[in-house]
């Protein structure tokens, strides 16, 4: 069974290996995760300027906006 996003699109294969810290997250990437809920970044300590949260396949992922240069990879629970 092919993995998923949070938005329903098929994840390519080694996905994981491209969500690392200091990489570029690929366009199609981005475009399958989904921003994590506003509601929820509201309750979290401020996040820095120029900043988005994702969601992917398990992942929060903070991206600089304007690069989707990765900043943080955290595991979601």
């Amino acid at each position: 069974m092919p993995r998923t996003s949070c938005r329903g699109g098929e994840l390519p294969p080694g996905w994981q290996k491209k969500v690392a810290r200091g990489e570029v997250m690929d366009r199609d990437l981005y475009l399958l995760s989904s921003r994590v809920p506003r509601h929820i970044v509201q309750e979290l300590p401020r996040q820095p300027r120029g900043t988005v949260l994702v969601v992917l396949e398990g992942k929060i992922v903070r991206l600089a906006q304007a690069t989707r240069e990765i900043l943080d990879v955290f595991d979601l629970l």
